[in-house]
């Protein structure tokens, strides 16, 4: 199983019809295409991206994928994700590294990122997760994958469930983190 499709996996276990969802790294616009049709056309979907070819390259591939109804949820914000204009999601996905593609030089980096995270923190919603995939086979995304491990790992366990995934068998495998924010008890 490729990780990329266990996230998939996770991510149809907690969205549903109706939710608020953010694409932190909008990449080719992969990730947004599972999103959106788990919204199903129901719900808001927000795709962030510092590179305006990203978007681009996003909203082509969903404006020829979906229907008018899944398409008209999508909104696009070109800038980076640091910090987010909405107020709550259930889900925050990232993809991190590189747009695939793209200029290999331009990647995500360990700051941004980390400001972004716990951002993300501040957004997400009781039930709600983080899910971070890191890419290793670059000097950053070393740097980046080693900075976001000591972030989840110092986040309180009485608010937040947090889980690491790898396929250890393969050299320099991208790993998923999954951020779950505990449900309120009370």
């Amino acid at each position: 199983m490729k990780i990329t499709s266990l996230a998939h996996e996770y991510w149809s276990k907690i969205v549903s019809p109706g939710d608020r969802v953010i694409d932190a790294t909008c990449g080719n616009g992969m990730d947004m295409l599972a999103l959106s049709k788990l919204l199903d056309g129901q719900g808001e979907l927000i795709g962030y991206d510092i590179q305006k070819e990203a978007i681009q390259k996003s909203e082509a591939l969903l404006k020829k994928s979906l229907t008018h109804d899944q398409f008209q949820i999508i909104a696009f914000h070109h800038q980076s994700h640091e910090t987010f204009l909405e107020k709550s999601a259930k889900l925050i996905v990232y993809n991190l590294g590189y747009l695939p593609g793209g200029d290999k030089s331009l990647t995500t980096q360990t700051e941004t990122t980390l400001q972004s995270l716990q951002s993300a923190c501040c957004v997400i919603l009781p039930g709600g997760t983080i899910s971070v995939m890191c890419y290793v086979g670059h000097e950053e995304g070393r740097r980046e994958e080693e900075a976001i491990q000591e972030f989840v790992q110092a986040l309180p366990s009485d608010r937040w469930c947090c889980s690491h995934h790898r396929i250890i068998n393969r050299h320099q495998a991208p790993s998923l983190y999954l951020i779950q924010r505990l449900r309120n008890i009370g």
